[in-house]
């Protein structure tokens, strides 16, 4: 599966249909949607040939945490199963694992765009946090993070508790604000 994630999530983040990679690449598009799909496997030299047709490559970050894309995965599995309180979590989880980690890591667990995890709040709500994260480092914001995709017109309030709403709305850091989520920083904070 991580062939398949790897790729689905490279091509989604250029906008890329499966045959267009296929052509750039010099292969066939069923051979593409074999690998994505998980019915077949992807030797590393095939993977690293598709990946640098879509203007990316594979390389190695010193660290056992999951990046943002990956993180963005678990959230869209979660909402597939009708489980918002499960992807609340996993998005809690990436801050953690984000808060964990030095700048440069940060960066690189960051730097791919998250593929849409079929929920635009859940979409703002990984960047928010993201960028929450990448802003307390000090560290530089991918492109993606700029991008209005990212961003509700409609703010959400994450807290689910009416009367807690107001304190949440007035403890939210800006860069969790820029993208329409309300959501206290000491909700984020490690337990």
């Amino acid at each position: 599966m991580v062939a398949a994630n790897t790729l689905r999530t490279a091509r989604a983040s250029r906008g890329w249909s499966q045959r267009q990679l296929a052509d750039a690449a010099g292969t066939r598009q069923p051979r593409i949607a074999d690998v994505e799909s998980g019915k077949h496997d992807a030797a590393v030299s095939t993977l690293e040939t598709w990946l640098r047709a879509l203007g990316h490559q594979t390389t190695l970050i010193p660290t056992r945490t999951r990046p943002v894309w990956e993180a963005a995965i678990a959230v869209r599995r979660a909402l597939e199963a009708n489980n918002e309180t499960l992807a609340i979590r996993e998005v809690i989880q990436l801050a953690d694992d984000l808060a964990h980690e030095s700048a440069a890591i940060r960066v690189a667990l960051s730097v791919t765009p998250p593929p849409p995890v079929g929920d635009s709040r859940f979409d703002a709500l990984i960047a928010a946090v993201t960028d929450y994260r990448l802003a307390s480092a000090r560290a530089p914001r991918p492109e993606w993070l700029a991008s209005a995709k990212y961003r509700l017109v409609d703010p959400w309030d994450v807290e689910s508790v009416p009367a807690l709403r107001a304190d949440a709305r007035k403890q939210t850091p800006a860069s969790i604000r820029r993208h329409g989520i309300y959501l206290a920083e000491s909700e984020l904070a490690s337990v």
